[in-house]
């Protein structure tokens, strides 16, 4: 009797994992050995291009501003997410993204887009299952840096941005070249 019991727990057991699993996919890219910054349950997926972060109450878009974002599947392309060479292009995209019909986004400040980060995981440092296909870039934040503050050598600095690939923060220079691009995701919601 004791056998039987043990195997009808175990059965159990594993069949409550699937149903988890089914519910919350697995992220390819993240370590669940590692602690999780967030999880797919603090958030709600609107089903229509953009998903509502519970801890923050900020509506994001679900791709990167340029990939194309498909109901059917509910994801968002692998390829086409579009990088702005400028600050002001970035922040201008923004304000002008529109996801089926859905309008006011804007360029999140640096605080917003590091609550995206999840540490857990690496290139990208986000969770696919709310933001699939993300691209490992790096991306515009709307929080300038005050050169003012730490001295006349940083000058050239302008924003702040944040690397996915790794999910650090750092600042932006004035660019150099036309091949340095970053990409944007628009987010509503919040304060500016």
């Amino acid at each position: 009797m004791i056998k039987s019991t043990t195997i009808l727990l175990l059965s159990s057991s594993l069949f409550s994992l699937a149903a988890i699993a089914a519910i919350e996919a697995v992220n390819i890219n993240c370590d669940p050995a590692l602690y999780q910054d967030y999880t797919p349950s603090d958030f709600i997926d609107n089903k229509d291009g953009s998903v509502t972060d519970l801890r923050t109450s900020l509506t994001w878009a679900k791709c990167s501003i340029g990939q194309t974002y498909t109901l059917s599947s509910n994801s968002c392309s692998g390829s086409g997410a579009i990088s702005y060479a400028t600050w002001s292009d970035a922040l201008a995209a923004a304000e002008s993204y529109s996801i089926n019909g859905i309008t006011g986004w804007r360029l999140p400040n640096i605080k917003e887009l590091g609550s995206l980060v999840d540490r857990s995981c690496a290139e990208p440092a986000i969770n696919l299952t709310l933001f699939p296909n993300t691209i490992s870039s790096v991306y515009y934040s709307s929080t300038p840096f005050n050169a003012g503050a730490t001295g006349a050598e940083y000058s050239h600095l302008i924003s702040r941005v944040i690397d996915f690939a790794k999910g650090t923060e750092m600042p932006l220079g004035q660019h150099d070249s036309s091949l340095t691009t970053y990409a944007v995701r628009a987010v509503k919601g919040g304060y500016r």
